[in-house]
Formats: C-alpha cells, structure tokens, sequence
C-alpha cells in the first residue's frame, strides 16, 4: 500500500508495512520524524523512538500530530500514515528541488526508451544532408524551376512537388512514351481548311490563339522530357556508385 511512497524516500526497512503492527507503525512514524521530517531538534525525538513503552510513546504522538499539523480529520492509523509519508516526500523535494526539478515522468520513459533501443547507424547518403543549408535550397529552386513548377518561398515545397513530377513522369508507363518529333510550326503559317478560311475574323483569331497554345504545350512537353532523361541519368550516376549504394560496396568508404 504504502510502497512506492517508502521507495521514494528510500526506506530500507521490512516492507510491506503492517500497520496493524503496533511496533511496525511506531518504528516508521519514528524513523520518517528522525531522518525526513524532523520537526523536532535531536533532543525531542527521543520520546519518540520509545517504541516499547506505550504510555510514552503514545503520549508523543499525540503531541506531534498536533505540532506537525496533521489535520484532524484523519483518525485511522492509514489516513495519518499517508499524510506523514506525502508530507515527507514534499519535504524531501523541497530540500533537493534543483535535483528533482529536471526530472518528469515523461522525460524518465523517453531515457529508458533510449537505453533499451539499439544503436542504428544509417548507411543511406542522404540521411546527412542537411535540408535546411542554402545550397540545398538553390538546389531544390533551380530542380523545380526545370520542371516548370511555379516559385514557391518554401524550398522543401518545391521539392516536394519536383518529387512528385518525377515520380508520375519517370514511371515505366510514362517511359514508353515515344519522344515528341517533328519540327515545330512556324507562326504565321495558315494551315487551315477552305472551310476554316471562311470563317469571320473573330473565329480566325480564336484558331491562331489554338495554335499558338498548341505550340506552347509541344514546347514544354519537350523541355520536360529533356529534363527527365537528364534527372535519369543522374540518378543512375548516384545508385552505380558503391560509395552511395549500401548494396554494391561500403558507403562512405
């Protein structure tokens, strides 16, 4: 009952504590008095540590339950116990507060956790860079701004989205993807239909305007087709290399 409260004040007596005992209760109430408490100065605990005689003995308590300021509400042998071992233990925190003030539950778990965890050394390059350097983050803006994806003030953003291009256009369906061909249409060149020349001068306009974003589009299509054979390749350079690929030498050697 009464165990983790004696094993933060580091009893060394018989545990558990009967306290149906008389000589049991006694011999604790004495020792948190003379070792924890200590209300009283040396010479007046003597009285208390009469454990064999009764009427002495009990007559001290009743004494030091008054000084102490044990409320008086509590009248079982458990109720006056606890309050005098918590009221041990507050004493006993306040006496050491800068060794107990650091200290929390939570904060005993996380040590314990890392104690009983295994070391683990990361052989994955990438695991030490550091994505908050400046060079990084050029890095990541000129990747971004290859594959046309539009500025953002969050380099990690834009990163992620370059991932995201690369993981949709490099996959092997988008790989079977035959290269755009041909040469481009100049501008200004009509090719269109005796029936499209009839149209009035608003629907010729709207139909230069659908070329001209056709043009557009190729050209995009072109440069991002580039840029991920040149992101390929790249790639291919990094995982061929033993000193970056844990699966063809050592890393880092």
């Amino acid at each position: 009952m009464f165990e983790r409260y004696l094993s933060a004040l580091q009893y060394t007596g018989n545990q558990p504590i009967n306290i149906d005992d008389l000589k049991e209760f006694r011999s604790l109430v004495s020792w948190l008095e003379d070792q924890k408490i200590r209300h009283y100065t040396i010479e007046n605990r003597e009285d208390l540590k009469q454990i064999g005689s009764v009427d002495v003995w009990e007559a001290a308590y009743e004494k030091y339950k008054t000084d102490v300021g044990l409320p008086y509400e509590l009248v079982t042998r458990q109720e006056q116990l606890t309050w005098l071992l918590l009221h041990a233990i507050r004493l006993e925190y306040s006496d050491n507060v800068d060794t107990y003030r650091p200290l929390s539950g939570a904060k005993k778990i996380e040590e314990q956790k890392k104690s009983n965890a295994p070391e683990v050394k990361s052989t994955n390059p990438f695991d030490s860079l550091d994505f908050t350097n400046a060079q990084f983050a050029e890095g990541a803006r000129k990747l971004a701004d290859r594959l046309g994806i539009a500025y953002h003030p969050d380099h990690l953003v834009s990163l992620r989205a370059a991932g995201r291009v690369i993981h949709d256009c490099l996959n092997k369906e988008a790989l079977k993807e035959p290269l755009i061909t041909g040469q481009p249409i100049a501008f200004g060149v009509e090719n269109r239909s005796t029936a499209e020349q009839a149209h009035n001068g608003v629907e010729r306009d709207l139909e230069k305007a659908t070329q001209i974003l056709r043009l557009l589009q190729i050209r995009n299509m072109r440069s991002m087709q580039t840029t991920i054979n040149e992101t390929i390749v790249a790639v291919q350079n990094v995982t061929a290399d033993p000193k970056t690929d844990s699966a063809l030498g050592k890393v880092g050697v």
